[in-house]
């Protein structure tokens, strides 16, 4: 009975377009250039989801409708709260990716901007492998979130490639 009611609950969700978070972006760009600079952790990231999207990722900007420059990477922890003997009880977790997108001459689609995702989680004293383990999830969601903000930028751009044709 309860396998039912979940199936049915499943389907009903998929088929009002609800899409889970982390779910690829579709776009109608053919082509683009993805250009990370030494540190941005997320450059394989952003070229795979541009692939999911149908986009063919270039090897070279010379062929590429637009280029995706991810320019700076910043990741910071910080504490939240402390137990009552002065450990961190509550931390936080952010992660910035500064990029633009340029397209043909190398005309600013989307200019200068940063894509920011921030995670909130408890830490577990007693339990410092599962606190841990929290944390490589928080990173991973924090992955997800600003490649998702990078991909909604793709699709400006590809609207502003469009108005231009």
């Amino acid at each position: 009975m309860i396998r039912g009611s979940l199936l049915v609950a499943a389907v009903l969700i998929a088929g009002c377009g609800y899409h889970l978070r982390g779910a690829s972006v579709q776009t109608s760009i053919p082509s683009a250039y993805v250009k990370g600079s030494e540190g941005v952790e997320v450059t394989s990231d952003v070229v795979r989801a541009l692939r999911q999207a149908g986009v063919q990722v270039r090897d070279s900007p010379v062929d590429a409708a637009v280029v995706i420059d991810l320019m700076q990477q910043t990741q910071s922890t910080r504490t939240l709260s402390y137990t009552d003997r002065a450990t961190t009880a509550e931390s936080q977790l952010e992660l910035a990716i500064r990029f633009k997108i340029l397209g043909a001459e190398e005309k600013e689609l989307v200019p200068d901007r940063w894509a920011r995702a921030t995670r909130t989680y408890l830490v577990d004293t007693n339990n410092l492998v599962g606190s841990n383990q929290q944390q490589q999830l928080m990173d991973s969601e924090l992955r997800t979130d600003v490649v998702q903000q990078i991909m909604r930028s793709v699709n400006a751009a590809d609207r502003q490639l469009q108005a231009i044709h």
